[in-house]
């Protein structure tokens, strides 16, 4: 049995390192400001539920929103969790009205989370921090430019938890934040049809990260619980290098073709910083009933440097509602075990965008709703999360390009006596 588990936990991690390199969440215009579209770190349990994540405490899923829940768990367990999704993506450019739709997902995350004492546990887990992905276009004078963008920062992170006293809880993360965030921008003269020149920014990012979390569950009655939880990771000064290169195309009137005239690369030491985060959320749960909470975060992005700069981006504040209902945990009827899950958030992003038409800048924001089921498997200790996601997201005053989301999610939790031992007599 042991054998099988670290065959499946290679294999998945096998198959997330693929999903890493080749990574494409999002085909949003937006992405190309800052380091892109954030990943909100939910997993397949609080996704559904709005987000939320600072106040959840649970012995059966891990919650990486905050490491204070990972002693939540018995001394005797095991978890992995592994999620992927796939989304459909509606977007309208407002002055036009041109629409455009794009399909894309890929594997989100994988984590898993053991005991190491009686009142201490510990997670490992590798999972996105941003994503950068676009491609659209423009007219210039005397031609046309193409604008892509793909990769985005993924996080490699190690927690630990300690139950310190009666309902209280602390825990911290370290994270090693790495990958590569490609900006290329195409110049093709309206008089041919090659391209005339290239011109592309790489940010290569390699550092690591640190958050602190605390719980407290305070029990209010034999059933009924209020958990409050908080999240805290310093601002970072991000270990970050700039490519910049240039390339200059030459061909003739008749020919297609294109030769490099011109290339140079120039390399620097970027400035750039990684915001402070402050969160704070709360639960009320009825045991193996209801859970119902609440999630605020705010992050300080506003005087955080990106690219030496202090004033291309907002500070980021997210407001999440969630709930879950279990009709009957011990009733025979499946349908009665099952956990049904509703949440909403609003999202004031970080991201500053520019017109390049009224030479201004506007803020961004998100409206979304979701809902979800945790079906139970192999004697309700395993649990398949499935999660629908609709996400609105534009400009604010609405100006440029409205996007839509519909996104489908699915996780699945194993939960094993991972170190029990079996007696024989």
């Amino acid at each position: 049995m042991l054998k099988n588990k670290v065959i499946i936990i290679a294999l998945i991690g096998a198959l997330y390192s693929i999903g890493i390199m080749a990574q494409n969440n999002t085909n949003s215009p937006y992405s190309r400001y800052g380091y892109g579209i954030l990943d909100d770190n939910s997993f397949g349990m609080g996704r559904a539920m709005g987000g939320i994540g600072y106040g959840l405490r649970s012995a059966r899923q891990i919650n990486v929103k905050t490491p204070a829940s990972y002693a939540a768990m018995d001394s005797l367990t095991f978890l992995f969790d592994f999620g992927v999704n796939l989304q459909n993506v509606w977007m309208k450019e407002i002055p036009t009205g041109a629409k455009e739709s794009q399909i894309n997902g890929n594997l989100e995350y994988i984590a898993m989370q053991f005991p190491l004492g009686k009142n201490i546990a510990a997670s490992l887990g590798l999972l996105p921090f941003s994503y950068v992905g676009y491609s659209y276009g423009g007219t210039i004078n005397n031609g046309s430019e193409s604008k892509l963008g793909e990769g985005g920062i993924n996080q490699a992170y190690a927690g630990v938890s300690v139950n310190v006293y009666k309902g209280f809880s602390l825990g911290a993360n370290i994270s090693y934040l790495f990958g590569n965030i490609v900006h290329d921008n195409y110049i093709i003269p309206s008089n041919q049809n090659t391209i005339d020149g290239i011109i592309e920014n790489k940010l290569h990012v390699s550092d690591f990260h640190v958050e602190f979390g605390a719980q407290y569950t305070y029990k209010i009655n034999e059933k009924d619980k209020f958990t409050i939880g908080a999240v805290y990771s310093p601002k970072k000064a991000l270990l970050g290098h700039e490519y910049r290169t240039e390339q200059v195309y030459s061909s003739s009137s008749s020919s297609t073709a294109s030769q490099v005239e011109k290339s140079d690369t120039t390399s620097l030491k970027g400035n750039y910083e990684i915001a402070s985060t402050y969160g704070l959320g709360f639960t009320y749960s009825r045991d193996n009933l209801f859970t119902v909470g609440a999630d605020v975060t705010f992050q300080d992005w506003k005087d955080t440097r990106y690219a030496g700069r202090t004033d291309t981006l907002n500070n980021r504040i997210k407001v999440a509602v969630g709930g879950e209902y279990i009709p009957n945990i011990l009733s025979r009827n499946y349908l009665k075990r099952i956990r049904y899950r509703l949440g909403a958030f609003y999202n004031q992003s970080y991201l500053k965008v520019s017109d390049a038409s009224t030479n201004s800048s506007m803020n961004m924001r998100e409206v979304g709703v979701s809902c979800g089921f945790g079906l139970p498997i192999k004697s309700d200790k395993s649990i398949v999360n499935l999660g629908l996601e609709y996400v609105n997201r534009r400009t604010t005053p609405q100006a440029l390009i409205t996007e839509n989301y519909l996104r489908v999610s699915v996780s699945l939790t194993f939960n094993e006596f991972w170190f029990f031992k079996r007696k024989f007599e």
